[in-house]
């Protein structure tokens, strides 16, 4: 085989590994969706689903699994990557129940996919304050004292897409 060839095999090799698709599913509804005093008491990353986003996430799976599985390709697979936080996890717990086994290449916990952090427990009066400060500085930009800002999460997500391997 000559060096040319090689070249384009191996360009083509190299894009059959693309994922054909990247879905982004947000998290069923969350004690914390129901009442943000929630917040003030549990850890942003122990706030759990409702039974409502409990049945979202499973209708959430059928659908996505609709969408897929209607692809001219018969041989699709799917990876998941999910946030730590236990609503998420929860979330594709029931998601997953549409797929077989042998259609999910795998599943890994990423850590950079998860909820802008808005501080530690969360004390409902200096939210309000916090919030309206935020508005006087400008969303993108305003870093939340103990958080981040909405320009943390986008540094630390793109650092994700950049980092991560396509199967």
């Amino acid at each position: 085989m000559t060096e040319p060839n090689q070249e384009a095999t191996h360009h083509h090799h190299h894009h059959h590994h693309l994922p054909k698709r990247i879905i982004l599913v947000r998290h069923g509804e969350s004690q914390g969706n129901l009442d943000t005093a929630a917040y003030t008491t549990t850890p942003d990353n122990k706030i759990q689903l409702t039974p409502s986003g409990l049945a979202q996430a499973r209708q959430a799976g059928n659908h996505l699994y609709n969408i897929i599985s209607n692809d001219e390709n018969k041989n699709w697979r799917v990876y998941f990557y999910v946030s730590p936080y236990d609503r998420t996890r929860s979330t594709l717990r029931e998601i997953g129940r549409s797929f077989k086994k042998e259609r999910i290449i795998g599943v890994r916990e990423e850590c950079r996919v998860r909820e802008q952090d808005f501080g530690n427990f969360q004390v409902k009066e200096r939210m309000k304050v916090v919030k309206e400060s935020r508005e006087r500085f400008g969303r993108f930009f305003y870093r939340f004292p103990e958080g981040e800002s909405a320009a943390d999460v986008f540094d630390r997500v793109s650092g994700m897409f950049l980092s991560v391997r396509f199967v």
